[in-house]
């Protein structure tokens, strides 16, 4: 088992990736970590584009080029394929194992932490 790391607890807008703000609780900045530190971590990697974060080709997805395309033959081969690649780079998730399933809205992926010896599904949810 293994840690899935702490941060600090963003508001993001799922429908664009956006971070809307940074959340407050008492007085304090929110922190969020676990599974719950791993999925924030995993949406906004799937939302930042290659290049946008310090010029970084290791961060990032090609996923924000698919936005507003139409869901048809390869462009579906290829938008599983941009969202796979984040997922198998990160080291907390259980390799191979991911659920990616399109939906009118959007997608969601299923995937699987190394936090438990009996790993449990994480879903993660992205509206177009």
């Amino acid at each position: 088992m293994i840690n899935l790391g702490r941060d600090i607890r963003l508001e993001l807008d799922y429908d664009d990736g956006r971070i809307l703000d940074v959340l407050v609780e008492d007085g304090d900045l929110a922190l969020c970590d676990g599974e719950d530190c791993l999925k924030q971590d995993l949406l906004n990697e799937l939302w930042t584009q290659y290049y946008d974060w310090a010029l970084a080709f290791t961060v990032g997805s090609r996923l924000p080029e698919f936005v507003n395309m139409p869901m048809a033959g390869i462009v579906v081969a290829d938008l599983y394929n941009a969202i796979r690649e984040p997922l198998e780079r990160e080291d907390r998730l259980v390799a191979g194992r991911y659920n990616i399933r399109l939906t009118d809205a959007g997608f969601t992926c299923g995937v699987f932490p190394k936090s438990r010896l009996r790993p449990r599904e994480i879903s993660l949810v992205i509206r177009r």
